[in-house]
């Protein structure tokens, strides 16, 4: 097969640090060094490769077949590179890698790169990109503007220009996109009156790329936006940031140890509200939780035990502890679901042992490894 490649640009200093540092741990060595190779066979001047045989390229390189396609798919799929085939000919058209700032604001790119290589690497990762900036909070600007300066009008017809000019495409978007998530199915559970703007593309991204980045599900995506809208009954993006990183912080809570499921019945069946809520909200919690977990544990007739774990679990999906409306349709639904016990409820919401049916997708439900993991590690801080 001929191969041949395209771009628009050259590689600079810049583009090769922000390739190591930010690219690097995403896509790894094979994927780096083909894009770099590839680059290397362009002509500096007129930005155009020559054609070589497809196999002349992996002799070149050193790799298999297997080994080549997997490499290009992973730039393909971040962004650095578009491919296309006619017949027998392949071209391969290199695109700029985004600058720091874009890379990192991306909300895909940004947080993936923290995921995988951590939160304290990536802190140090950002300071290396910082620019430090003079303070000029005394200083008055004298800079003169375009018209001062240029004064005369011109008559200048920029559809005369073409495309194709010699230029990185800075603005050029992520074509990340999570094709796993239903948005469809998302936006009908949602009450779209909550969009001061109504239903828009960056909405979407936001929502999508939440999903795949944070491997959130429907009804978890559906709980953050709904715990979103602010006070004057619209979604809050800012605030849809901070319950993301809050449920997401929770789910990946360290676990160290496995608890039995009599060691987890017994704690939760001798904790008391103070126990439970220091655990769940730290020592600075408010007394008015406190008193609504009593009235838990005086209204509804179910064992200790088991409102606890109520507590922990809707705690988890919501960040704070609702009304006892919401805890008495709970209790009720465990029990036309035979949840009568602590150790019912353990088995059932926490070891994942017993199955149950969703009313809206007639699917068996199963636990999700956050909720054990969430579960065992609140138990394991119980005194």
């Amino acid at each position: 097969m001929n191969f041949k490649i395209y771009t628009n640009f050259n590689l600079n200093l810049d583009d090769i640090k922000t390739l190591n540092l930010l690219y690097l741990p995403l896509i790894g060595d094979d994927s780096l060094t083909l894009y770099t190779f590839l680059h290397s066979l362009i002509d500096r001047m007129s930005l155009e490769g020559s054609f070589f045989q497809k196999e002349e390229i992996l002799d070149l390189l050193g790799y298999k077949s297997i080994k080549f396609n997997k490499s290009l798919a992973k730039l393909e799929g971040i962004n650095l590179v578009r491919t296309f085939v006619k017949e027998d000919d392949e071209v391969v058209f290199l695109l700029a890698p985004f600058t720091p700032k874009n890379f990192l604001k991306d909300t895909v790119l940004g947080h993936l790169l923290e995921e995988r290589i951590g939160e304290e690497n990536y802190k140090k990762l950002l300071e290396l990109f910082i620019i430090p900036t003079p303070d000029l909070k005394d200083y008055k600007e004298i800079t003169k503007t375009f018209g001062e300066v240029f004064s005369e009008s011109h008559n200048i017809k920029y559809d005369k220009i073409s495309d194709n000019i010699y230029g990185r495409r800075p603005n050029r978007k992520s074509l990340i996109n999570n094709t796993d998530f239903d948005f469809d199915l998302f936006i009908s559970k949602i009450d779209l009156n909550h969009l001061k703007d109504g239903l828009t593309d960056e909405f979407r991204k936001q929502i999508e790329s939440t999903s795949l980045v944070y491997s959130f599900n429907l009804e978890q995506m559906t709980n953050l936006f709904n715990d979103s809208v602010d006070k004057n009954g619209y979604y809050n993006y800012d605030l849809f940031k901070k319950k993301v990183q809050s449920l997401y912080n929770f789910l990946h809570k360290k676990v160290n140890s496995k608890l039995s499921n009599d060691d987890m019945v017994n704690k939760l069946d001798n904790m008391n509200a103070v126990t439970l809520v220091k655990s769940l909200m730290g020592d600075n919690y408010p007394n008015l939780v406190l008193q609504k977990v009593n009235d838990l544990y005086i209204n509804i007739n179910l064992p200790r035990g088991l409102i606890n774990l109520m507590i922990i679990l809707v705690y988890a999906q919501k960040e704070n502890i609702p009304a006892i409306s919401y805890f008495e349709k709970m209790a009720s639904s465990w029990q036309n679901d035979g949840i009568y016990t602590t150790e019912d409820a353990v088995n059932k919401y926490v070891k994942g042992q017993l199955k149950t049916k969703s009313k809206k997708s007639n699917k068996d439900i199963e636990l999700e490894d956050w909720q054990i993991a969430g579960m065992e590690d609140i138990m394991k801080g119980f005194r």
